[in-house]
C-alpha cells in the first residue's frame, strides 16, 4: 500500500478500537434487557383441582358462594386478555377508513 493509504487504514482501525472499548465500558450492569421480566400468571391447575376436590365436601350454600367466586375470577381474567389483546393490535392507518361510495345523478 501507498503510505498515505496506510495511514488512513491505521487511523480507521484506531478509531474502531476506540469505539469498541467505549461500547464494552458502557454495557449495563444487566446487559442491555429492558427491565425485569412481566409477572406471569401463575398455573391454575392446582387451583382447579383443589376445587374440583371439594366440590362434594362442601355444603350447599358454601358450594354455591364458591363457584360465584371463581366466575367471577375468571370474568377479570377474561378482561385482563381482552384488555392485552386491544393493546397488541396495531393501529388502523390511513387507508383502512370508512369509505362509502355516494352515487352522482
Amino acid at each position: 500500500m501507498p503510505e498515505p493509504d496506510r495511514e488512513a487504514y491505521e487511523a480507521a482501525e484506531r478509531l474502531v478500537r476506540e469505539a469498541q472499548e467505549r461500547a464494552e465500558r458502557s454495557v449495563p450492569p444487566n446487559g442491555w434487557s429492558s427491565g425485569p421480566p412481566p409477572p406471569s400468571f401463575a398455573d391454575l391447575g392446582p387451583l382447579l383441582a383443589l376445587v374440583d376436590g371439594l366440590r362434594g365436601q362442601l355444603p350447599p350454600e358454601l358450594a354455591r358462594q364458591l363457584s360465584d367466586a371463581l366466575r367471577e375470577l375468571l370474568i377479570a381474567l377474561r378482561a385482563v386478555l381482552d384488555y392485552a389483546i386491544v393493546r397488541l393490535e396495531p393501529p388502523a392507518t390511513e387507508d383502512e377508513r370508512d369509505v362509502q361510495d355516494i352515487p352522482i345523478r
